[in-house]
């Protein structure tokens, strides 16, 4: 935000106007020659050249626009600038996403669900404030995408930059989980979360989802399980990303809900079904209020005098002033 801190300078620009008027219009500056308007043999005076005309004119501006320059950099222009600076900790949070192929199915109109997963993720990034957030995604195998961060810039390009079947095309839930354990475990944070979403039953990688629960568990770590997609028979396309081949068809039958909700028992986990991109968005905004923290936050004021910058132009344009009528229209100043 620009401040002044010395306002009542603006003042002097009042006298700006009777300047203009006195130097300009005022009958008895002085300083005009009587010329005639006709001359021998009825041959009239023709004035100077256009080009002559907008020199004067420029350089004339430029010599009141000096003066504008320096009133402003004796009213103290200043740079105000606000920064929040948290006095605590945020929370820890770990992004868990399936992408196997199954997650291309089209329930969720007029998106798939990795598409709505990644549209509410979105926002539920946005949404949080000092608190580091990572990304893992699951397939065949399990990779982590992002670090714990507060670059949620990087985080979100990240995760547009997913695509269904990237880690093969099986559900490692398991894998994902445990990786995502064993990265919150070198986390000094207070608080810690895992929200993880699938919808698919593990069929592949080296550790059990409950064998990654218990790893979890043993953290002390919140988990909440979120099983998305619908059991009716839906249309399914996707690409794959290796060979760029696309597949079409449909997907019958859902997940098994029991093994899902088996994994998330209170009170560290909790598990919700996702039949509709409503009640992702409804399941999100229950997490982001149940892991909302108390922050301590204080505001550190900033400034940044921006007065040696009108003195720098205020210098240049008297130099442009002075080149004009000394180089150009060769007055003798």
């Amino acid at each position: 935000m620009l401040t002044f801190e010395e306002p009542l300078y603006f003042l002097l620009m009042l006298v700006v106007p009777v300047l203009v008027f006195l130097k300009y219009h005022w009958r008895g500056r002085g300083g005009r020659l009587p010329f005639p308007l006709g001359l021998w043999q009825g041959r009239r005076f023709r004035p100077g050249i256009a080009g002559m005309r907008v020199i004067m004119f420029t350089s004339n501006g430029a010599l009141w626009l000096t003066f504008l320059f320096l009133i402003t950099a004796l009213a103290g222009p200043t740079l105000t600038r606000q920064e929040k600076v948290y006095l605590s900790a945020g929370t820890d949070i770990l992004i868990v996403l399936d992408e196997s192929p199954s997650m291309a199915a089209r329930d969720f109109p007029p998106d798939n669900r990795f598409s709505a997963a990644k549209d509410v993720i979105r926002r539920f990034v946005r949404g949080r404030q000092n608190d580091q957030i990572g990304l893992v995604s699951f397939g065949r195998d399990a990779a982590l995408r992002v670090p714990l961060t507060l670059d949620y810039d990087y985080l979100l390009d990240r995760l547009d930059a997913l695509q269904v079947m990237s880690l093969g095309d099986g559900t490692a839930l398991g894998m994902g989980l445990a990786l995502a354990a064993l990265h919150l475990q070198n986390s000094d944070a207070s608080q810690k979360v895992i929200i993880a979403l699938t919808d698919g039953v593990n069929n592949s990688g080296e550790i059990q989802p409950s064998t990654a629960v218990e790893l979890i568990r043993s953290l002390s770590v919140p988990l909440y399980l979120i099983g998305i997609g619908t059991n009716a028979q839906v249309p399914l396309e996707l690409t794959d990303p290796k060979t760029g081949m696309a597949y079409s068809g449909s997907l019958e039958g859902g997940f098994n809900e029991e093994f899902l909700q088996g994994l998330a028992v209170p009170p560290l986990g909790a598990y919700f079904p996702a039949g509709s991109s409503g009640s992702l968005e409804s399941i999100f905004l229950a997490i982001d209020s149940r892991e909302s923290t108390t922050k301590r936050v204080k505001l550190e004021v900033h400034n940044e005098p921006l007065f040696p910058a009108f003195l720098v132009a205020a210098m240049i344009s008297l130099s442009f002033f002075f080149v004009l009528r000394k180089l150009v229209l060769k007055e003798i100043l």
